[in-house]
C-alpha cells in the first residue's frame, strides 16, 4: 500500500477502534510535518506523525493493525493517567525527575503561560520546564510544570533544570541535517555531530541543527557541550547563531559571516516560511568559546 493509502486506512481504523475523533493534517505553514491528530475525551489530543510512522512499516514490517493497537494502548494509557494524575505526581520530584524536559518558547509570545512556570532566560528565549506524558511512536504528550509544584520540592531550582536539560539531550539527541537529504527522505534524522567522521560546514552555507525528532529542536544548541563541540570540529572561537524557528537553528562559523547580513536573511525568512507560532526570536545570537556562553546581539 502507498503512503497516501496508508494514511486514509489508519485514519479509519483508529476512529474505529477508539471511537474519537480523527483527523489527518498534512505540513504546511501550521504543522511541520505530517501527523493524525487523535482527539480524546478530556479535551486532550495524541499526535502522530505519519511519515514516520509509514517508514517504520516498511523498514520494520510492522502491520497496520499493530500501529493501530499501539495507538489504542497510548489512548488508554492517557485517559488513565491524564493531566490530573501527573499533576498528583508532581508532588513527589523522585517520581517525576525522569520525565522532566526542556522546551524553547518566545518570551514575548508567551509571557502570561510563564508567569508560572519554571524557565531560564537567554534574551528572547526561555527555556521552559516540561513533564513528559507519553512518548510512543512519535506522539510526544506533554504539559508545562506548574512552578507551585516545584516550589515545594527539596531540590534546588538549578539543579531541577539542569536533570531536565540532560533528559531532553537523551530524548532528543542533537542532530544536524543536510537540507537535500531530508527532502528526499522524510525518515532521515540527520548526522550525529559527535561522529568521528562528522565535519560541519565552514563556509557561509552554515549548519541545520536540529533533534532527532524534528520538533522543537532549537534548543539542541543549549545542550551541555554541543556548542563547544561545533567550535572544536570548525576549528572556530566562536559561532553565529540563526534561530530560523522553534524546530531548528543555523550554527555559523563566526568568521564567515556577518550577523549583519544573517539578521537580514533570519527576517525575510520569517516573513516569507516561517508562522508567527514557531517563530521563536528574531535576534541572532552568539556562542563565544572560550567563555562558553550564549548571548543575544544587541539590535
Amino acid at each position: 500500500m502507498d503512503y497516501k493509502e496508508f494514511v486514509e486506512e489508519l485514519v479509519k481504523e483508529i476512529k474505529k477502534e477508539t471511537g474519537f475523533r480523527v483527523e489527518f493534517c498534512a505540513a504546511d505553514e501550521e504543522e511541520t510535518q505530517d501527523c493524525i491528530n487523535v482527539y480524546t475525551n478530556e479535551n486532550g489530543k495524541l499526535r502522530l506523525l505519519t511519515e514516520k510512522t509509514y517508514c517504520k512499516m516498511k523498514t520494520e514490517g510492522k502491520t497496520l493493525t499493530e500501529i493501530v493497537q499501539a495507538v489504542k494502548q497510548s489512548t488508554d494509557n492517557f485517559l488513565k493517567m491524564g493531566i490530573p494524575g501527573k499533576l498528583k505526581q508532581l508532588q513527589c520530584y523522585e517520581q517525576v525527575k525522569g520525565e522532566l524536559f526542556i522546551r524553547p518558547l518566545n518570551m514575548e509570545k508567551k509571557k502570561e503561560e510563564l508567569e508560572n512556570s519554571l524557565y531560564k532566560q537567554n534574551g528572547e528565549i526561555a527555556l521552559t520546564l516540561y513533564m513528559k506524558i507519553s512518548d510512543e511512536d512519535g506522539k510526544l504528550t506533554s504539559c508545562k510544570v506548574p512552578l507551585s509544584y516545584v516550589e515545594k520540592w527539596p531540590v534546588k531550582e538549578e539543579n531541577v533544570f539542569e536533570e531536565a536539560m540532560k533528559n531532553t539531550m537523551s530524548m532528543m539527541p542533537p542532530r544536524v541535517c543536510e537540507l537535500l537529504k531530508l527532502v528526499l527522505n522524510p525518515a532521515y534524522e540527520g548526522e550525529d555531530i559527535y561522529a568521528s567522521d562528522y565535519i560541519p560546514e565552514k563556509g557561509g552555507i552554515g549548519n541545520c541543527m536540529s533533534t532527532s525528532s524534528k520538533t522543537n529542536g532549537a534548543v539542541a544548541i543549549f545542550y551541555p557541550g554541543v556548542a563547544k563541540t561545533f567550535c572544536h570540529k570548525l576549528g572556530a572561537d566562536g559561532l553565529y547563531l540563526v534561530f530560523t524557528s522553534v524546530h531548528e537553528v543555523m550554527i555559523h562559523d563566526e568568521e564567515s559571516v556577518e550577523p549583519e547580513n544573517l539578521k537580514t536573511i533570519l527576517e525575510e525568512t520569517i516573513e516569507e516560511a516561517i508562522p508567527e507560532e514557531d517563530v521563536l526570536t528574531r535576534h541572532i545570537y552568539h556562542y563565544d568559546l572560550k567563555s562558553d556562553q550564549i548571548e543575544m546581539l544587541a539590535a
